[in-house]
């Protein structure tokens, strides 16, 4: 029988194409589901939280047919595709049904959790939830120091603030809000054969296998890369990246892949120095690549590995 495989979005798309409006990326998604039918999979989307019924039903939901979508009705998914966003999904129990399990996301959204989890890989991280924790944590810098403090739970750089220490603790915190304070990693002498300035560089991994490079670069003035701050995107050939920092990366495989079940993830590093890479952060909900990327091996790894949680129980 063929399995069931189920891309699942928390906002509501009503008929036609769910991918009519995303642009570069739309035929790349097509892509993963022409290719999931050829495997032999049956390919479906749903949508919408009303719509998901505990532990894997999903009603209104469409199935992909020779380049449309189908209205199907109810459908009982083998394995899901997470594309919600936020933390409201996947229910806990279904953890080994679905690219990714909730302790996952739940891990990448918190960067305080995540530096437990990788302190020996990322800059040094105090976890702050009041200005006299601030104060006292900044005793720890000269007042010189160029420091970071993120909110602890955010993403597309939202929130974060880059400067001296002196003047990191006039910041003002929001009420019962958790921070992160980190050490600034100097990122200026770029990446020997990657990029010469300030960088973001982006390892994304399924299945535990590298897929797609990425590297971002600050808008004139910023120290921020990330795309929604101003930021501007390339991909890099996985032959040009240094093998020091390919093996960091084997390293934190080794912490992630086996205890969460070979998600699907980015790494995000900051090179100092030219040679000394630094965790950022990790991320769960990848941007899926554009049609002028080198997409196929990253779809070719996402059907293999809801391929293998299809045939797992829950």
């Amino acid at each position: 029988m063929r399995k069931k495989i189920v891309m699942y979005f928390h906002r509501r798309t009503i008929g036609g194409d769910p991918f009519a409006t995303f642009g570069k990326k739309k035929m790349v998604y097509h892509r993963l589901f022409e290719l999931g039918t050829e495997l032999g999979f049956d390919m479906f989307v749903a949508s919408g939280k009303e719509n998901y019924e505990s532990p894997l039903t999903f009603r209104n939901a469409y199935r992909y047919d020779s380049g449309t979508f189908l209205d199907y009705g109810s459908i009982d998914a083998d394995a899901i595709f997470d594309r919600s966003g936020g933390l409201s999904f996947p229910p806990e129990k279904i953890g080994k049904k679905t690219l990714n399990s909730i302790v996952f996301k739940r891990l990448c959204n918190d960067k305080n959790a995540m530096y437990g989890h990788l302190s020996d890989f990322m800059p040094k991280n105090i976890t702050i939830r009041s200005k006299e924790e601030l104060r006292s944590a900044l005793d720890e810098f000269d007042a010189g120091d160029i420091v970071v403090l993120k909110p602890s739970k955010g993403m597309q750089g939202n929130g974060i603030l880059i400067g001296p220490a002196s003047e990191i603790a006039l910041s003002t915190l929001e009420p019962e809000k958790e921070y992160s304070l980190q050490e600034f990693v100097d990122t200026s002498k770029g990446i020997p054969g990657v990029i010469d300035g300030r960088h973001d560089l982006r390892i994304i991994i399924v299945e535990g296998q590298i897929v797609l490079c990425h590297v971002r670069t600050p808008k004139e003035g910023s120290f921020l890369a990330n795309v929604a701050q101003g930021g501007s995107i390339r991909e890099v050939p996985l032959k040009e990246i240094p093998a020091f920092i390919l093996d960091r990366v084997s390293e934190i495989q080794e912490s992630i892949d086996t205890e969460f079940d070979l998600p699907l993830y980015s790494i995000d590093f900051g090179v100092a120095g030219g040679k000394t890479p630094f965790v950022f952060e990790l991320n769960d909900q990848i941007g899926f690549p554009s049609e002028d990327m080198d997409y196929e091996e990253f779809i070719r790894r996402t059907l293999k590995s809801l391929g293998r949680k299809a045939s797992t129980g829950i």
